[in-house]
């Protein structure tokens, strides 16, 4: 009989045996469907930072705040969502441009993460609505699995246009799906002459938020302080009602939650205000500090009510309207915009498109009662640090320029980022 020794050495040599034809079988096995080895590469980049899409809203952001001075508002989740569905079309290096901008290392990273996850649940939400379409010109054809990956990950429609003979009714038709679906608060995310018969495709969404505040305001009127010297007086919210307040070096944080009506397993809503101390921080310095870090708006939210002494922030309303192509080429983005590879999306020719602009209009409007805010972008391609203990009361008079956001609590998803310099502009 063989030693007990002797059959630990069979077992032994069978397991080698066993692995090793493991390895030799699938070290050459076919990617999974709808996989491409090559596109699917490590991207270098900074993953976690850059999927907010907080880098490029800063970009937009402290220009406005530099330039004239305007209040400003964008959705860095319509424009991530709106990207993504392009990168979804891309191959090659167009691809892989696109994904590290958008903070994702492959397509199915970037389908998995928790922006995108939360773009295919918001229609199941009372608070907000989520709506994408694709306008392809009828000389041309989607390809059936980009027309799949849109409708299955972003509940994408497609249309066949004719942009040649009828742009600007093409135009209209994607103005009109735009203000349908953020309930007329968003009109002309294309602007006459954005579209002409050199175009190819547009793609387009629109995102929709109202939430209401956990606990209504009383409203009186008070100062705020405009830059340049000016003092305005603005209606604004306060409240007695111990609130969630917390205090940072330079600047102190305000949460206001929305009421949630459903289960709040599934989202949870929440305007985060930070406010600058006066003369320390400015404006671009909030920013710079937003996109600092990966989770720099989560561990700035505060944790824990404390009771209020003055409390103001003032209403306001406004929409912000620009094109971000310019601000993605800064950040690194430009096979896109230069006869990038998207045959992934367009089944005729060689798949060469360029991005002649990537539109994005926004609009936000808060008073004492909560918020209703809405955001479209609209992509048209053309052929060939710790807080100190707050005192016993605690302050907030956001009575000067301040930053905000609107976010999904569970996933860390900034809906909506923005800052005010005068209340009273529209």
């Amino acid at each position: 009989m063989m030693s007990r020794f002797g059959k630990a050495v069979l077992l032994c040599l069978a397991l080698f045996t066993a692995w090793h034809l493991c390895s030799t079988l699938f070290a050459d096995a076919p990617p999974a469907p709808g996989s491409d080895p090559e596109e699917e590469a490590p991207v270098a980049s900074d993953a976690a930072g850059k999927a907010s899409g907080l880098p490029l809203a800063r970009e937009a952001g402290v220009r406005e705040a530099a330039g004239a001075g305007r209040n400003f508002v964008i959705s860095p989740l319509s424009i991530h969502a709106a990207l993504a569905m392009v990168t979804a079309g891309a191959r090659g290096d167009t691809r892989r441009e696109l994904l590290g901008f958008l903070g994702s290392a492959s397509l199915d990273e970037l389908h998995r993460s928790p922006a995108i996850k939360l773009v295919g649940r918001l229609n199941g939400l009372t608070q907000t609505s989520f709506a994408c379409g694709v306008w392809v010109d009828q000389r041309r054809a989607l390809r059936p699995e980009f027309t799949a990956t849109g409708a299955s990950r972003y509940a994408a429609t497609a249309e066949s246009v004719d942009f040649v003979s009828g742009a600007e009714l093409a135009r209209r038709r994607v103005n009109a799906f735009v203000a349908d679906a953020t309930n007329q608060r968003i009109h002309d995310i294309l602007p006459p002459g954005s579209v002409d018969s050199s175009t190819a495709v547009v793609l387009a969404n629109a995102l929709y938020f109202k939430g209401a505040w956990s606990h209504p305001f009383d409203v009186f009127t008070a100062p705020f302080h405009v830059p340049g010297g000016t003092t305005v007086r603005v209606p604004s919210m306060t409240t007695g009602r111990s609130q969630y307040i917390a205090l940072y070096p330079g600047f102190r944080a305000l949460k206001l939650p929305y009421r949630t009506d459903g289960d709040r397993q599934a989202a949870a809503f929440y305007m985060l205000i930070l406010l600058p101390d006066s003369a320390t921080l400015s404006l671009t310095d909030l920013y710079d500090m937003a996109v600092s870090m990966p989770e720099f708006i989560r561990k700035h939210t505060p944790e824990e009510e404390v009771p209020v002494g003055q409390f103001m922030v003032p209403k306001f309303k406004f929409t912000s309207e620009f094109d971000v192509s310019l601000d993605m080429q800064k950040l690194g983005v430009t096979r896109a915009f230069a006869g990038g590879d998207f045959s992934g999306m367009v089944s005729d020719g060689d798949g060469r498109l360029s991005i002649s602009g990537v539109l994005h209009k926004a609009t936000i409007e808060v008073d004492e009662l909560g918020t209703v805010a809405a955001a479209a972008t609209a992509i048209v391609m053309y052929g060939s640090a710790r807080s100190s203990k707050p005192p016993r009361l605690v302050d907030f008079v956001a009575d000067r320029p301040f930053l905000f956001a609107v976010v999904e609590e569970r996933t860390s998803t900034t809906l909506f980022l923005g800052h005010v310099v005068n209340p009273l502009a529209n």
